[in-house]
């Protein structure tokens, strides 16, 4: 079968697409066809590597899978994580919390391949109403949102919800399942085309970065009320101006850093102000359940950027890193 293939930390000139062997299952798993995977900034982290965190490599990257069953024919999609099953977390529904919780295509092989074998209990049913791409670009993303909106957050009905780097895959997801509760959504985004996407997901306000300062802005917007919840995955400094704009008892969740690791945070003002800061990492099976349920239903849809061949994997690196993207890059073996 195709494959993407990294042997080395690198440039998106490492990732090669090479013939390799079909995948045998193990016990308990099944074989999926790939029909479709979506790319997250999480490929291009593997790609890099990331100081400190030491991926197996070589291996194929991807954890976006939709695909078909072949004894079956059975149209599926596929849980973007394996766990234990059996320790404190992953039975109370928290295994992204297990001490063997790993991703696919970051701590095994993923899905930017003709096939993958994953376990039985991680496949589940494709809503007949989305296409194998759209179903591949609101697995990770998806499931990343709801957990960080409605199980940290507990978006309440009337809140202000701020969400940066709202254009992007995880981003657009959490815009549109904020409004799906009843949040007033605020989105913050680099420029003119990405806040007309956000205005038509149902953002109630888009704040473009690079024109005005978004941390005023948004204080403007939201008024003596104040901004209850920010959703935020940009880090740096974009998360320490999130910190000064949040109302006393406000909410922000962080699930990732993709311009800075680190940030400088003020102590006083978080417990002068009660703030509450959580840290939130993808979800559960279940989580993923309901936000199918969400697209299924109308009140989420996919945004997806292009749909690439196989071959093209190195072409949707370079814009995932040129944040030109908005919503999903999408690979078709």
């Amino acid at each position: 079968m195709k494959a993407v293939w990294i042997e080395k930390h690198g440039g998106p000139e490492v990732l090669q697409v090479v013939d390799r062997p079909m995948p045998k299952p193990g016990p308990g798993e099944v074989v999926v066809r790939v029909k479709a995977c979506a790319l997250n900034y999480l490929d291009v982290w593997v790609r890099r590597g990331v100081p400190g965190h030491k991926f197996p490599l070589p291996m194929i990257p991807g954890s976006d899978i939709a695909g078909v069953m072949p004894d079956t024919g059975e149209e599926v999609v596929v849980f973007p994580a394996e766990s234990c099953g059996k320790c404190e977390f992953c039975l109370t529904g928290r295994e992204q919390l297990c001490r063997h919780f790993g991703i696919l295509g970051e701590s095994r092989d993923g899905g930017c391949a003709g096939y993958i074998s994953v376990k039985r209990e991680n496949v589940f049913p494709k809503p007949e109403s989305l296409k194998f791409e759209e179903a591949a670009s609101v697995l990770l993303s998806g499931l990343t949102a709801y957990h960080m909106v409605a199980t940290r957050a507990m978006v309440q009905s009337g809140e202000w919800v701020m969400v940066t780097g709202a254009a992007g895959g995880v981003g657009t997801m959490a815009v549109q399942i904020a409004k799906a509760m009843g949040g007033r959504v605020i989105a913050v985004v680099g420029n003119r085309q990405k806040a007309d996407l956000v205005k038509s997901l149902g953002a109630d306000v888009a704040i473009v970065h690079s024109e005005v300062d978004f941390a005023r802005a948004a204080r403007e917007v939201a008024g003596k009320t104040g901004i209850s919840v920010i959703v935020d995955s940009v880090g740096g400094e974009v998360f320490e101006k999130c910190i000064q704009v949040l109302r006393p008892a406000g909410r922000l969740v962080t699930c990732g850093a993709t311009s800075s690791g680190t940030a400088n945070l003020h102590l006083r003002r978080v417990f002068f102000r009660a703030l509450n800061i959580m840290g939130s990492t993808m979800g559960s099976r279940w989580e993923m359940l309901s936000v199918l349920a969400m697209v299924r239903d109308g009140l989420v849809r996919p945004v997806i950027h292009s749909v690439l061949p196989l071959e093209d994997v190195a072409k949707g690196h370079r814009l995932l890193e040129e944040r030109e993207v908005i919503g999903k890059v999408v690979l078709k073996p």
